[in-house]
């Protein structure tokens, strides 16, 4: 089945997403210094308590754009495959883990961009926010229940949610 048809699950906080993500930041954390800048866990696997899909999502901040496709055989000998590149900024590669197509997803973008504050800001802010964490996990175990494996729909469906709670977190972050 290719990945993106995979049924759609979000399962209750486990904390061996956090060892997975420590060990594939090692990993990355050998490339040359010139490919990484920084290398952070974001997304719902990263905030404790929080249900989410099992997927860990990586952020790899990196100064070199625009990013040359040749580092791409780099990241191939660490398992991740190139996925797609939304916009000029940001490529995204997948790597299984045990049997998903989609154990990692690991975000290649310029580092201290808007994308990368952005995503940290949104993570940072359901860490501190249980509340409007547990309101993010609900509509994702009811999307995920509800569309099977339609992910494009529960990106969709779920985007007026993140923007609302981005609006919060990025007022907070400038009342600091």
């Amino acid at each position: 089945m290719h990945p993106s048809q995979q049924p759609l699950m979000v399962e209750p906080y486990q904390p061996l997403w956090v060892s997975r993500y420590e060990d594939e930041a090692a990993l990355l954390c050998d490339l040359p210094s010139e490919v990484v800048q920084e290398v952070q866990h974001f997304g719902s696997t990263s905030v404790p308590g929080m249900s989410a899909k099992p997927t860990v999502d990586i952020l790899l901040g990196t100064t070199l754009w625009p990013w040359p496709e040749s580092l791409d055989t780099a990241l191939e000998q660490l398992g991740y495959i190139f996925y797609k590149a939304p916009n000029e900024r940001w490529r995204v590669y997948l790597k299984p883990w045990l049997t998903m197509p989609r154990g990692y997803h690991l975000h290649v973008v310029e580092h201290d961009s808007d994308h990368w504050r952005d995503h940290l800001l949104f993570r940072d802010y359901l860490r501190t926010h249980s509340a409007d964490a547990e309101r993010y996990a609900s509509l994702k175990q009811n999307l995920a229940g509800r569309l099977g494996g339609q992910r494009g729909t529960y990106q969709y469906e779920k985007g007026e949610l993140v923007r609302e709670l981005m609006r919060c977190a990025k007022a907070q972050s400038s009342q600091v």
